[in-house]
Order: C-alpha cells, then structure tokens, then sequence
C-alpha cells in the first residue's frame, strides 16, 4: 500500500495530509473488510488516527527504511543534548564534589502541612524510612515525580545531578532525551509567546531544534523523554497554573509561555513523557494535577553524607578531621551543615591551614556568612593585586566600593520580580566591572543557548543575595526600614524581609562590631544601630503578643531566631520578660537547630517558662540543645515531634540533677516511644515531687504496668494520659 498517496483500496479510504516533503497525519476509515494490509509502525507518524480495524485479516507492521538523514539529524541533537547536560551538571561550586542526597518518598503530599511536619532535615529522617537513589525516581511507574524540599536542600544540584549522570550514560540510561528547563530563566519570557518546542530546545543547540525530524523523533519517544523543571517556587506566575487553561497538545503550536507550560505540565504536550519538579513546599499546591504523581522529598544531608562532603572538600584528611571536629563542637553549625549550601559555605570557612577552637569563631549564620565574603574578597584581592595577609577589615576598607555595588544590586534583586536574576543592563547600572564578576566570584554568568534570549547573572545562592541585600541595608544607613517593616498593615512579613533582618541583627552582634564599623555609613554609630535593632524587635515581639492568631507563630520561630543571631543577652532578657512566661510554637515549622534560639532566650527567663513545641520536628538533637535550660521550664508539650525514647532518657536524667525541679507537666503524645521510655518514666515517678501531669497516648506500647507500680509511691501526679 502507498503510504505518500490518498488511496482506495478493498474498500478503504485514505487520507494524508502533507507538509513540505514530510506526511504529518494518516487517518484510516472504514477497514471492516481489508485484507492484506500492510502498515509502517504507528510511530513514524506524529499523529495517527486508526478507527475498528478488528475485523481486518492478515494486517503486518512492517518497518520502513531509516533515512538516513533524519537518523544523523537525531544523532547530532542527542549529543548535543548530551554535551549541554553535562555542561549543566558542572554548574555551581556544589556540584563539583558531589554527595547524595537524603531522599524519602512519600505515597502524598499534604499541602496544609507542607511547613510543618513535610519539611524536615537531614538529621530527622524518619525513623525506618527507605533513603531514595536519584537514578530510582521513576522506578515505581511514576509517569510525574514533584521532588520538594526547603531552600537550600539541593533541589537544584541533584537536577544538575541528574543532567550529569545522563550525559555520561552512568544513569538515567532508559532516557533518549533529557531537557531542563529553569522557572527562573523562563521568567525572563513569561509574557512573550512561544511553542513547547522552542521552550525545551532553548536548552540545546539551536541550530539543531530547527530540524523537524528532531522534534517528531521527539513525540516518538514517548516514555524515553525525561523534562526536568527546576525551581517551580521561582516562577512569577506559579499561582495563574491553578486555574483552568485551554488545552492542546502539539508541540510547536505557539501561545502564550504560561499556557505552554500549563499544558507541558499538565501532560497534554509529550503525554507519555516522564516529568520532574522541584519546589519548595508551600509552591506545591500551585501546581495543575499532574497524571500518576510521586512525591520524593529531598532532606539534604545527613551525618554521612556531612562527614563525606567534608573529606571530599578538605585536600588534607587531618584538615578535614580538623574541621568536622570544630562543627561538631558547635552544633548549631553542625545542625547547619544538613543543608547543602551552608555545609559548603561552612566548610569553605575553614577550609584553612589552622582552625581556631576558642570563642571567637562563628557560631551563627550571618558569622558564617561573613567567613565566606571574606573568603571571596580575599580571593579579589588575589587576583587583581600582589597576595598580602591584611585583616578583613581592612581587606572591606580597600574594597569597600566594591561591596556596595553588589550589595545594591542584591537590594534591587530583592524588590525585582525576577528576584535573583539580573541582565547585563543592571551590572552596568551598578557599574560592575566583568574584573569584578570573574575574580570576585560573586554572581556567575547564565548562557543561553538561544541567541535571542540576553545573558543573565545571579548570585550563587539565593541566601547570598538576602545576605548582600542586608549589607545594602547597614551600609546606606536605613534605619527607617526597620519602621516601615513593623509598620506593614498586613502584619505578615514577607519571606524576603525575614531573610534580610535576621542577617541584619546578626551584623550587630558584638563578635562583628570591628566590621560593622567599617561598614556604617559616615555619621552613624554601631551602638545607634544596635539600639535601632533592639527597639524594631521588641516592638515586633509586643505586636505578637497582641495577636491571637495561628500564623504569627511562624513569626514567634523567626524573632527567636534573631535574638539569637544578636547575640545580645540585654534583649534576650527583655524579650522574655514580654513573653510572659508562655511560647507557642505550636505547628511553627520549629527544626532541631532552632532550639539553639530557644534555648538562648530561656536562659534570661526568671521564672517558669510553658513551652508548646507541639507538631514540629524536634527530634532528639533539639531536645539536647534544650536540656541546659530545662530548669526553666514548668510545662513542657512535645506531642509529635518526633522524639525517641534516647531523647525520654536524656530529659528525665537532667531532671533527676535539679535541686528543685520545676516540671509540672510533660506531654509526650504521637512520638511512637516504647516500653523502653515507659521503664524510664515508671523509675523517674517513684521518687519525683514536680510533675502533675504527664501525657502518652499514642505511643507504641501496651504495657503501662510499671507506671502503675510506680503510682503506689507518687503522690504528686495528678493526671495520667
């Protein structure tokens, strides 16, 4: 049968339709009673239509011959595509030494707790749970997998990963074609139209996406395609997805870019095309449903995959050693390090010939920050001028102009849309010279494949440009932004304003007063800053305590976490006097790490303190860095927070050294301890006078019987549940 023809034959009509040379769409009518038909394979057609052929005999597929021309124009664009992922995956200093990932999969995703109990770390892996290989993501038949995590967690390296492993056929070998595609570099052209095939060939070579047959072997492929959309959380126009669009499935049909992604994600565009997005948590409920969803959550690292990356950053094994020894010491950097980003950052610090043990290494997050700009402005320095061995701050006196101008672009970034990418128009603005670019290392260039699209910069992590951002803030003297947050009629703070103001208060803490000295504009004084940010907090912290709402709990988590970052034992004091002996934290996206902030506050307490960590994930690592202040603490909620029966141990232990104690009430429901915890509490309650109520249902344990042994010698405890 002539397939290049509209035919009849034994009855049958066909009908083709051509574009150019090439048959585009083959409809077959009425073949109830054909005999000896012979067909070329379904997909070498793009779009075929076949209607009843149940009763037709002796029908054969046969193959047609392969041109080759078509077959050189796949070849060319595959290796092409090849070479583009791995120049992908090289991208960023995270990548180049490498660890795995924590990663869970979980049969749903509950978006209404998505901050709470779904965004937990490393050092909090569920207890039992299966760690996830990042070449078994789609083994499981998984036609979309959404992998979440929160800022920081290594959404974007192990994309890179992925794009890396693929071109070198380690991994991911059941993929023909693999396409990235950045929310953050498609924001460049939201409003422009475009078609599906020019979106994923941007990612390519663009001479090669011109080839029609490269994008029908494309379709062809079906399940041997894997789309790769990273940073779903950055696309400007996350919230419109939701809505209903109009659908269609060709892939080069031009629309409007927010539609072409609606529809690609959706699984209208490539339907049996495998998909992957990565989000932060709370962007999730943004996405369209997708067909045959898992969800993998990525939890950064845990304490091998820390103890690796140490080793494989340090050249010297005793360094390295050295260095994780130091972290550990402070474990608020040590529980820092479960995010990829900071445990680079961190190790970058010290990746030095001596690391100092004594008290004036950092210990917060904006000490740490600070370490890094050194390291970078240092690296300047190097580079342009003869090595010396001068002191930070007079390394930011000589580069001063230098830090200012990235620092106002990090402020303007912050304001823009586009957040954290910037054309070469605004380096130009800021008068960032391609000197400063390259040797300074602080924003690194984004090529695009497609002439048409201009270069971009960012900054190598979007916790870089917050910290500039707050730079910008103390190096202009605006102190009338402290107000104007406060101020907000919405009394909800945005998340860029939280990120800038805890570095803020981090800038004032007394270890980096030589530097903020530096920095302050000419006329200012750091103790007028100090003041600003003493004065900006407690009137923050009033306003929570005014509010009755749920929401401003986050906000609670956040104040404490500034304090810390303070380190200013005046404020602290004077927060918890304002407190009035009661936190509520309930559901407040509290992780171990911010116990450090808790425990700084409790320290200044004078009398006993309720605390309600309910719904969080502490685990036993918070429950330590509370243990120092647990004399302040008359009540004391850790209804699921998933703690262990390590952590029951611990916490009676302390409690059995206090002279007087003052725990009245211990809830410790949903943490699924065991009878090793009730042992524990039955022998804690025979001698203890303190506690009158103490909580334990839906634990796993039966047998209570030593509690109530234990009763017959307590006349303190009042309730039992």
């Amino acid at each position: 049968m002539d397939m290049e023809r509209g035919t009849e034959f034994g009855g049958a009509e066909l009908e083709t339709s051509q574009e150019a040379d090439d048959v585009r769409t083959l409809q077959v009518f009425n073949m109830l009673d054909c005999q000896d038909v012979t067909v070329s394979p379904p997909g070498a057609y793009p779009q075929m239509v076949q209607v009843n052929l149940s009763n037709c005999h002796n029908v054969s597929i046969q193959h047609v011959p392969s041109d080759p021309v078509v077959e050189d124009a796949e070849k060319t664009y595959i290796a092409s595509l090849r070479q583009q992922c791995l120049s992908e995956g090289r991208c960023g200093p995270a990548t180049a030494n490498y660890v795995d990932l924590v990663l869970i999969r979980h049969p749903t995703f509950k978006a209404s707790e998505s901050l709470h109990n779904q965004a937990t770390l490393s050092a909090s892996i569920p207890h039992g749970a299966a760690r996830l290989p990042l070449d078994k993501l789609f083994t499981d038949r998984a036609c979309s997998v959404i992998l979440y995590g929160e800022a920081g967690a290594g959404k974007t390296v192990a994309v890179r990963q992925i794009a890396s492993q693929w071109s070198c056929k380690k991994a991911m070998t059941e993929f023909l074609f693999l396409f990235v595609i950045s929310f953050r570099d498609v924001n460049l052209s939201v409003n422009k139209k475009t078609s599906a095939w020019n979106l994923l060939s941007n990612f390519c070579s663009p001479k090669a996406s011109t080839s029609r047959q490269v994008s029908e072997a494309v379709c062809r492929a079906g399940e041997k395609v894997l789309l790769l959309f990273d940073g779903f959380d950055e696309y400007v126009k996350s919230q419109e997805l939701k809505a209903g669009a109009p659908g269609f499935n060709s892939l080069d049909e031009k629309a409007k870019l927010p539609l072409v992604l609606h529809n690609l994600l959706k699984g209208r565009i490539l339907p049996a095309a495998r998909r992957l997005i990565t989000s932060r948590p709370a962007h999730i409920s943004f996405l369209p449903d997708l067909p045959g969803t898992s969800y993998v959550e990525v939890l950064g690292f845990g304490e091998e995959e820390i103890e690796r990356f140490f080793n494989q950053n340090f050249r010297d094994s005793l360094q390295a050693e050295r260095a994780l020894r130091h972290v550990r010491l402070h474990q608020n950097l040590y529980r820092m390090c479960s995010l990829p980003i900071c445990c680079q950052i961190i190790s970058e610090c010290l990746n030095r010939p001596s690391i100092s043990e004594q008290n004036d290494t950092p210990i917060t997050l904006t000490q740490i920050y600070f370490s890094y700009v050194e390291k970078l402005f240092k690296h300047f320095e190097t580079r342009t001028r003869t090595p010396n061995t001068r002191s930070f701050n007079t390394c930011l006196q000589q580069q001063r102009r230098t830090l200012e101008k990235f620092a106002r672009l990090a402020r303007d970034g912050l304001k823009s849309p586009l957040l954290n990418v910037f054309y070469m128009k605004d380096l130009e603005q800021h008068e960032i010279t391609k000197e400063e670019v390259n040797a300074g290392c602080v924003v690194y260039s984004q090529t695009h494949c497609d002439s048409c699209l201009p270069c971009t910069f960012s900054f190598s992590h979007l916790s870089i440009l917050e910290f500039f951002a707050a730079l910008a803030v103390l190096m202009a003297g605006e102190q009338d932004y402290l107000n104007e947050v406060v101020q907000q009629p919405s009394g909800e703070l945005l998340s860029r304003d939280e990120a800038l103001l805890t570095f803020l208060c981090g800038m004032l803490s007394k270890q980096l007063l030589p530097l903020t000295r530096t920095l302050l504009p000419a006329g200012q004084s750091e103790e007028g800053w100090r003041d600003a940010i003493v004065t900006f907090l407690m009137n923050f912290t009033c306003r929570l305590q005014q509010s009755n709402e749920e929401t401003p709990q986050r906000q609670t988590l956040w104040l404490l976490r500034c304090i810390f970052e303070t380190q200013i034992d005046e404020l602290a004091k004077k927060v918890a006097s304002v407190l009035g002996g009661r936190l509520y934290l309930f559901r407040a996206g509290a992780r171990p790490e911010d116990c450090v902030s808790l425990a700084f506050v409790l320290r200044h307490c004078c009398e006993p303190f309720e605390l309600d960590l309910r719904r969080n994930q502490i685990c036993d690592t918070g429950i330590d860095f509370l243990l120092p202040q647990i004399s302040k603490i008359g009540n004391l909620r850790l209804n699921d927070t998933a703690i262990t029966d390590s952590a029951v141990e611990h916490l009676v232990r302390v409690i059995e050294t206090e002279d007087t104690p003052l725990l009245q009430e211990l809830h410790l429901d949903g943490n699924k301890l065991t009878g090793r915890s009730v042992e524990v509490l039955g022998t804690f309650l025979e001698y203890n006078t303190s506690l009158k109520v103490l909580s334990l249902s839906t634990n796993d344990f039966v047998d209570v019987t030593c509690l109530a042994d234990a009763l017959a010698y307590n006349n303190s405890l009042q309730k039992l549940m």
